[in-house]
């Protein structure tokens, strides 16, 4: 019989005959450094397996791959022969821990469910308005207040009840090390100067106004930035950036720069100040400027920073200080920053944001997406799908909005755009996600008639959606 496999691998090729794969059948690892990081060759042939690796990591992907075959093909699988590698080194979900909180013994099955499918970076949103999720042992008043919130509004539903939880340094350190093993780079995001309520809550002098304020309780984007004039806020941030460190052994730090509302520091002193001192003519300068400081600081301690494609608003971060998340791009500023030689990840919001309902976007709409020409020529280094949780409101509502989304992040990182045809994609998606341990979506919900569709964005958005929004949201070709 022959496999399903997501994603598909580079060259699939059968030898003839037939084997039966038994849990006792041979397994014979061979090293070949010649080949690069993350690829492999595996070779199944009169009832043995044969694979080849230079890495930890192409080990895993090969043994992924295997139980792939042994899952879809009964007990008795054609010969063949793979040689695989990855389109992309960036294969990744983020994940928001701030807004609903789910805990440790839960990432890990969807970590689990990721590494089945050679995803490779983890994003996790671990600071917002609505919460502050990772211990910072210099500054403890981050979890005891900025997280904890009173009650809970989002999507105009109230939730009469507290919602608190944080990460301790011990967990993440649990959770780095579950994810080495299955080759999952983590990439802690600290949201900054915007969405910052949450911290400021704890530490009043973060903000411009110095006032006493609560974390959010409803999704949006709020007034309370960092004080980017504060030179004690920015000590304070870059504390905060050397237990992160200390944290997280990857390479890369994610440090936001998206959605910071002007309106204080347009009032504030310090900021004001520091814009004459600097000869700063606006404040998409201002934060720019902001960025590039935390980018560099990160540097020196050898990390890459990511920020999201608003931060190059201010025409000041270079394709020397940042890798930029592309989410939506409206005037192209992600793009002229790609064609000068940036390295960018694609998320584009109306195909790869998960957090929304399968009206506004289907698994064949998700599919459709081509994210190697959202910049022109210039192809990403990555892929990335993101679940923001403001209206997840249970981790199998959560686990149903990942699988199968999912997947076809996994089958453009590793396989390319032109992999193969949805119909063919749809089958293997069928096949495999039953072994995917979580609760996932039953397929007739994938892919829903068009007045289905408009019925249930509708809902979901509660009448708060434009005409403009609802006609880009229910477009399959955007």
């Amino acid at each position: 019989m022959k496999p399903s496999l997501i994603p598909l691998p580079k060259e699939l090729r059968y030898t003839g005959g037939r084997s039966a794969l038994r849990d006792d059948c041979p397994v014979t690892v061979t090293d070949a450094p010649e080949l690069p990081e993350e690829s492999y060759t595996l070779q199944i042939k009169n009832g043995a397996v044969q694979i080849s690796a230079s890495s930890e990591a192409g080990l895993f992907y090969a043994n992924a791959t295997f139980m792939q075959i042994k899952a879809t093909c009964g007990g008795v699988c054609d010969d063949l022969v793979v040689r695989d590698e990855p389109a992309l080194r960036y294969r990744g979900f983020l994940i928001d821990s701030c807004r609903h909180f789910y805990g440790a013994e839960e990432l890990k099955r969807l970590l689990d469910a990721a590494a089945q499918f050679k995803l490779n970076r983890f994003h996790w949103h671990l600071t917002d308005d609505q919460g502050w999720r990772i211990e910072i042992k210099r500054y403890p008043m981050l979890t005891e207040v900025g997280g904890y919130r009173s009650n809970s509004r989002f999507g105009g539903v109230d939730e009469q009840t507290p919602h608190a939880g944080f990460f301790t340094q011990a967990q993440i350190r649990e959770i780095v090390d579950y994810c080495a093993e299955r080759s999952i780079e983590v990439i802690p995001e600290i949201d900054m100067p915007g969405h910052f309520t949450a911290a400021i809550a704890a530490y009043p002098f973060l903000g411009c106004t110095g006032e006493r304020i609560e974390p959010t309780q409803k999704e949006g984007i709020f007034p309370n930035v960092l004080c980017v004039g504060n030179d004690e806020a920015i000590s304070f941030v870059k504390n905060v950036l050397d237990e992160v460190c200390d944290l997280f052994p990857g390479k890369h730090i994610h440090i936001g720069g998206d959605e910071a509302p002007r309106a204080h520091w347009k009032s504030c002193e310090k900021c004001t100040e520091k814009m004459k001192r600097l000869g700063i003519a606006d404040y998409d300068a201002l934060q720019g400027g902001f960025m590039k400081e935390i980018a560099s600081f990160l540097r020196e301690k050898g990390k890459t920073a990511i920020t999201w494609n608003e931060s190059l608003k201010g025409g000041v971060l270079s394709p020397a200080d940042v890798t930029v998340q592309r989410w939506m791009d409206r005037k192209n500023i992600c793009r002229a920053f790609a064609q000068a030689g940036g390295e960018w990840i694609e998320s584009d919001f109306y195909h790869y944001y998960f957090d929304y309902p399968y009206g506004m976007t289907p698994l064949k709409k998700t599919f459709a997406y081509d994210p190697f020409k959202a910049c022109g020529d210039r192809p990403p280094v990555g892929v990335e799908g993101a679940l923001w949780t403001e209206f997840v409101r249970s981790f199998d509502d959560l686990c149903e909005k990942l699988f199968p989304r999912l997947l076809v992040i996994a089958e453009k990182g590793w396989s390319g755009s032109d992999s193969r045809r949805y119909p063919d994609f749809y089958a293997a998606v069928c096949a495999l996600l039953r072994t995917v341990p979580l609760k996932t979506l039953p397929p007739g919900r994938w892919d829903p008639r068009v007045s289905a569709r408009l019925k249930e964005v509708k809902k979901f958005f509660r009448g708060s959606l434009s005409s403009e929004t609802l006609r880009q949201a229910l477009d399959s070709r955007k």
